[in-house]
């Protein structure tokens, strides 16, 4: 810690002045004449906070110097004119940018354009990542997290609900720029309770810097929550309903703040009342028998999410903040379950019927405090320490009848109960530094976290009506893993080109222990080893409108403490989910050669290949107590996985009143492996994944927008070969209450077709899988934003209409 201390000093006394970057332009009128003492505000992409402004002289012209590289918006406004506005630029230091005049329009000829509340576009391309604006959707009202990110270019989502990124599978998430330590099972839960209305945008970083944790192949999904910086008092509200196939299901959240110059209070809270259903079906053929499952899931859930914090501005370079933040969750569900079971071509000698039951408990809890130092000079220093706690606990009661087909009479009967518990807890300590040096920028950081993971597995059998605990089949799994890091990275502009180059370095540590009443030779398995991770981009200016960029990196992906679990755990009668102690980290490099062509078209082409490839396998084992065969669920690492995508996306207008944004992307995806004993894995897929977004305004305050999007047949689960799969959804939306208030009413797969299905023959196990759950909906959700912002807004409103009024 102390020669961290002193590195920072050597680098604070090592800090120069580098140059930035200087945007000059003209404002001028209908007449082409110059508009004196305009003002014009350079606002970042990302937050929409200020960067620069400027006064323009008397005849129109502006100077902003001293800008910092980014990507960046300009406005201009000044008194009888529209407001204007630019497309995304990208900044560069060094750079003197000579913008095209700007002709304002004067507010007489664009009152209706001023009195609309601009919305952000779908997708925003950074220099380092894409970004998807929730609030440009308007059908992501009454979405989840889950919905939304099925909209961004590149991302696609398996039947288990895992994230896909460029056909790759190891997406690492972080809310608000931190990891979460969930597995990918309670990943896909909390994002499928987590509300559109919460989030304020999603950003897709494929190729990390060092300053990034290793973790993640296909790189990193960062969830931005919203957190409202306006000044006095604002919030809003959202009530929404939706109706499925069966079942209603409610949501309402509330957001508020209160910013002054010294401190910034704020707070959200959400809630999802629901009734969902499901389905899934598994047909499986096995030791010369057939068994055709289905089975139907009735799930009653309420969901509470709540986010309190507070930002402390001690001076004009630093700013101190706390957050808490919270989710609950309360759930039941009931499966109903019917498999016919016979020999090959012959009728059903048995029908198991598996009438299941779950309750289940999640709590998930994080406390962070934060320092942010950034003063002129360039010298930026950012301090994170993170308590964690995640909870969740469930009881499943499995009842399991074999009848006779023909005369319903019972056969065999076996019903268990399995309680299971998890506790994790995380501590995090992470500090990045940056400051110019040498005409560049260098960056160096730390970050020290421990993951400790409990978890309990409790399996009765039920005799006669009483649960007996059966000692060989309960265990109790303890994991902790600890990953110090450190690094450094320097990036400089020469002219056009600009380098950057960074190291990474991680030290592992984990421990796994098994404590049960059966002795297993893999109880427990220790690692500790070090990695280097190196990245690297060269990005090249042609001119102001093409831009390209190279770039490499080097990534780990670890073993949850779920796939290390050497114990069998039931999934149900005839499946089982064992873990494998010896699965071993994979190792992906990836390079990417990318374009973007006047701030607008992106077009990307990627490889990766990754050494010791793991995914879960669905494999066969011995006959259960009747004599059937059963199949069981493990994880383990495949020789290798090669990926090979393009990705293009494109935002354009075919009229004012009509935008578009449409992105394609396509991978080639190679899984090789052999286990022996005829256990062989060769799968190759050619995806093809389209999106497009069409928002129309029409008159009157209302907004249309049409979306679908279309996933050719891909691989699922390292044996799988998915068929095709595509969705829709339609919404439209009318602004109401001086427009304070937005009524949004969206059905979601209107056409049904959101069905997975997909087919695996690894072994002596041949498997059909399908299913669904309630895609098609119908929803409606009203906002309503209230506030000194919304007022203040009000009021212009009405001072140009009344100026408008006079003119006339």
């Amino acid at each position: 810690m102390k020669k961290l201390f002193f590195l920072f000093l050597i680098l604070e006394s090592a800090a120069t002045f580098a140059q930035t970057a200087t945007i000059i332009g003209t404002v001028v009128d209908a007449r082409q004449q110059g508009v004196p003492f305009v003002t014009a505000m350079l606002l970042r992409t990302g937050d929409s906070t200020l960067a620069k402004a400027a006064v323009a002289d008397a005849s129109g012209v502006y100077s902003l110097v001293g800008v910092r590289a980014g990507t960046y918006r300009l406005t201009v406004s000044g008194v009888g004119f529209a407001n204007w506005s630019s497309e995304t630029i990208a900044v560069t230091d060094g750079q003197l940018i000579t913008m095209p005049n700007v002709t304002l329009a004067e507010a007489t000829k664009a009152l209706k354009a001023v009195t609309v509340t601009a919305r952000k576009p779908l997708v925003e391309m950074q220099s380092d990542k894409l970004v998807l604006n929730v609030q440009g959707s308007l059908t992501s009202a009454g979405s989840s997290a889950l919905e939304i990110l099925q909209k961004a270019p590149g991302v696609l989502l398996d039947p288990n609900d895992n994230l896909m990124v460029q056909g790759k599978n190891g997406v690492r998430v972080f809310i608000d720029g931190k990891p979460s330590p969930l597995s990918a099972a309670d990943m896909g839960a909390y994002l499928r309770t987590l509300q559109a209305s919460d989030i304020e945008a999603v950003e897709i970083i494929t190729q990390p810097s060092a300053r990034y944790d290793a973790q993640g192949n296909a790189g990193i999904i960062n969830i931005r929550l919203k957190k409202n910086r306006n000044f006095g008092t604002n919030g809003s509200a959202t009530v929404g309903f939706a109706q499925g196939k069966y079942y209603p299901k409610y949501n309402g959240s509330v957001s508020l703040n209160n910013r002054t110059k010294k401190l910034n209070l704020f707070m959200n809270y959400s809630q999802r009342n629901a009734r969902d259903w499901s389905f899934v079906n598994f047909y499986r053929q096995q030791a010369g028998q057939f068994f055709d499952q289905r089975s139907e899931t009735r799930l009653r859930s309420l969901n509470h999410t709540a986010r309190a914090g507070a930002d402390l501005f001690l001076s004009r370079t630093s700013t101190l903040g706390i957050l808490l933040d919270g989710t609950l969750r309360d759930a039941t569900s009931a499966t109903l379950g019917r498999t016919p079971i016979g020999a090959l071509g012959m009728s059903p000698t048995s029908l198991l019927i598996a009438d299941n039951r779950n309750t289940s408990h999640r709590a998930n809890g994080n406390a962070n405090l934060n320092y942010r130092f950034v003063d002129t000079t360039g010298r930026e220093l950012t301090v994170d320490a993170d308590l964690g706690r995640f909870q969740s606990n469930s009881d499943a009661y499995q009842p399991n009848q074999y009848l006779n087909p023909l005369t319903n009479q019972i056969l065999s009967e076996r019903n268990y109960r399995m309680q299971t518990a998890t506790n994790i807890r995380l501590r995090t300590l992470k500090a990045d530094y940056s400051q110019k040096l040498a005409g560049g920028k260098l960056s160096a950081g730390f970050k020290l976290s421990s993951i400790q993971t409990d978890n309990g597995f409790d399996f009765f059998d039920i005799v006669d009506g009483t649960d007996r605990l059966n000692a060989n089949r309960t265990n109790q799994f303890v994991y902790t893993e600890n990953v110090n890091a450190a690094y450094g990275s320097f990036e400089k502009q020469q002219g056009k080109w600009k380098g950057q180059i960074g190291l990474r370095a991680e030290d592992t540590r984990s421990d796994g222990q098994l404590t049960s009443a059966t002795r297993q030779a893999d109880s427990r398995v220790t690692r500790h080893y070090l990695n280097l991770f190196p990245s690297a981009g060269l990005t090249y200016s042609a001119n102001q409108n093409n831009q390209w960029a190279l770039t490499f990196s080097r990534r780990i992906d670890r073993p949850s403490y779920q796939s290390l679990n050497p114990f069998e755990s039931k999934i149900d009668e005839l499946t089982y989910q064992k873990g494998n102690a010896f699965l071993r980290p994979q190792y992906t490099n990836t390079v990417q050669v990318s374009n973007t062509y006047k701030y607008k078209l992106t077009t990307s082409l990627s490889y990766s290949d990754t050494k010791d490839f793991f995914t879960e396998i669905t494999d066969t084992t011995e006959l259960n107590g009747d004599g059937r065969p059963r199949n069981f669920i493990t994880t383990r690492n495949l020789a290798n996985q090669r990926v090979l995508s393009v990705n293009v996306s494109y935002p354009f207008s075919i009229a004012k009143w009509w935008n578009i944004y449409a992105s394609v992307s396509a991978y080639r995806s190679t899984n090789r492996a052999n286990f022996g004993e005829g256990r062989t894995i060769g799968l190759t897929a050619n995806v093809l994944s389209l999106y497009a977004q069409h928002t129309i305004n029409l008159p009157n305050k209302w907004n249309l927008e049409v979306s679908g999007y279309y996933t050719s047949p891909s691989i699922w689960g390292g044996t799988f070969k998915n068929r095709r799969y595509w969705g829709s959804s339609v919404g439209v939306q009318r602004k109401v209450l001086a427009d304070r208030g937005s009524l949004v009413l969206t059905v979601t797969d209107p056409f049904n077709s959101q069905r997975w299905r997909g087919i695996s023959q690894f072994g002596g196990l041949y498997m059909d899988a399908s299913g669904g759950y309630e895609s098609r909906q119908v929803r409606v959700n009203f906002t309503y934003a209230f506030g000194s912002n919304q007022i203040k807004a009000a009021r212009q409103r009405k001072t140009g209409a009344e100026d408008e009024k006079g003119r006339l």
